[in-house]
């Protein structure tokens, strides 16, 4: 049974999370008809208290008929208003219905008295004005009650209207008193930056107001930016991201106790190969998020996931309390700790890095290294990789092999090396699923295929590292 959720029949797109005593999860459930992504795209539902055991609530949000608006059903937002009613704002889109032969996106809505069972408003049409942005990028609703601006406030992945086709995305901003009638306002967020900014969310935390929204033009990435104010400025600080490109379209909810977690999806690659693109939907996973005194947000394992592991394997290497210290000044050195379990939790810690060109972790390695998944940290470059070999099918010449990758495209993370000791790594794997994580504040997360057994070894690339209390955990 897989740790990390995914229905039967169907993957995993974007979710919409709720915190109501539980986590209940809607999620645009992708059954691929007729091999198309995201087509005839119904919200369904799963409920969690641990980001580990979920109870299926099936389609909670039907997509339309075939002449619909709504005949795809996508991303949105769920919220209970001051009197307690229930609420879904949600993107309703039909490639047949166009304007300038492009496919209009409107906002519809529904509600509920449970979460569970949903009525679609009839005669609920929000569609762009068209005089300040664009009425075919007008998506993925967020929203929430503002105490202060005294309204409530709908966010909307948008395009300004003839801006640049490169840079023109936006959040727009709606305000209301009564989720029925909406005002067009100025851009919530406007950086100049993106073809557009999906998914957005909002959440406050301490005293800290934070933006979140997905891109994929100059990274497939979730980003967050944080302000003392709901006007701004958005702030982005380095690593200003929960994931990598193995993660997308993450969505936060959270406990009036401030415990968050934000919810994403784990993209498939065609074929169930590594050397296949990356697909649109896969399968849901977690990250805890949380808050350091100056307002930055670290992501860590959920305690669950960790704690499910709970059956030690054997070691190749006997226990030492001073660790072992690995590395050659003229090329790589290697320490063999382990045979990698098809689903287990590896942790290890890296201190003394020295003058080490790069150093890591191999998961699923032969050997002499000649195919396996490699988690490498690099100092001189402040980062976490995902690296792979072989990093392609080998061609027919010796030199076409993907030297020129230094690592998978868009696996990388940012760490602050100069103000980091001590590293510890924590590594899920479940299956082709892999999620690291990095002193409870880094995670990045990609999809493992090709390579299904193997070993666990520590490696050094010049200079030298120590490697410290290896475990390797099972789940019982």
């Amino acid at each position: 049974m897989s740790i990390f959720y995914r229905p039967e029949e169907a993957w995993v797109g974007d979710a919409i999370p709720v915190f109501d005593g539980t986590y209940k999860i809607y999620f645009l459930a992708d059954r691929r008809a007729g091999g198309t992504y995201g087509e005839n795209t119904s919200w369904d539902m799963v409920e969690t208290v641990d980001m580990v055991r979920f109870t299926e609530h099936g389609t909670a949000l039907p997509h339309g008929t075939a002449t619909a608006p709504d005949r795809n059903a996508y991303t949105g937002s769920v919220l209970t208003d001051r009197d307690g009613k229930r609420h879904i704002f949600y993107t309703g889109h039909n490639p047949d219905i166009t304007e300038d032969e492009l496919p209009l996106q409107v906002v519809l809505h529904a509600s509920s008295d449970d979460g569970i069972t949903w009525e679609k408003t009839s005669g609920f049409a929000l569609y762009s004005k068209n005089d300040r942005y664009e009425r075919h990028d007008w998506r993925d609703p967020f929203v929430f009650w503002s105490d202060e601006k005294a309204c409530y406030i709908m966010l909307v992945t948008a395009r300004l209207k003839g801006a640049s086709a490169h840079t023109g995305g936006c959040i727009a901003a709606l305000h209301s008193h009564d989720l029925v009638h909406w005002e067009e306002v100025e851009p919530f967020f406007a950086p100049d930056q993106y073809i557009t900014l999906e998914c957005p969310d909002y959440f406050r935390m301490g005293d800290w107001h934070y933006l979140v929204y997905s891109t994929f033009s100059e990274r497939f990435v979730t980003h967050w930016r944080k302000a003392r104010s709901l006007d701004g400025p958005w702030l982005s600080v380095p690593g200003d991201t929960f994931d990598a490109r193995g993660c997308y379209a993450l969505k936060t909810a959270g406990e009036d106790s401030g415990r968050r977690f934000a919810f994403g999806w784990v993209p498939t690659k065609k074929g169930e190969t590594d050397y296949g693109p990356w697909e649109w939907a896969g399968t849901l996973i977690a990250h805890d998020i949380w808050q350091d005194r100056n307002g930055d947000l670290f992501s860590r394992l959920p305690e669950a996931l960790v704690g499910s592991f709970s059956d030690p394997a054997p070691l190749d290497v006997p226990f030492n309390d001073d660790g072992w210290r690995i590395g050659r000044v003229d090329g790589q050195d290697r320490l063999t700790l382990a045979d990698t379990p098809e689903k287990c939790l590896v942790e290890t810690n890296f201190s003394d890095w020295n003058d080490a060109q790069s150093f890591g972790i191999a998961l699923r390695c032969d050997p002499d290294f000649d195919k396996g998944y490699f988690i490498r940290f690099e100092p001189a470059f402040n980062r976490m990789t995902f690296d792979m070999w072989p990093r392609q099918e080998p061609g027919e010449f010796q030199w076409q092999i993907a030297g020129d990758r230094p690592q998978m495209v868009e696996l990388e993370r940012w760490i602050d090396f100069p103000a980091t000791a001590r590293l510890n790594l924590k590594i899920v794997i479940d299956g082709d699923i892999l999620m690291a994580n990095v002193n409870d504040r880094v995670t990045m997360t990609t999809r493992i295929y090709n390579h299904r057994d193997g070993k666990i070894a520590a490696f050094c690339n010049g200079g030298g590292v120590t490697v410290h209390s290896p475990s390797v955990k099972t789940a019982p």
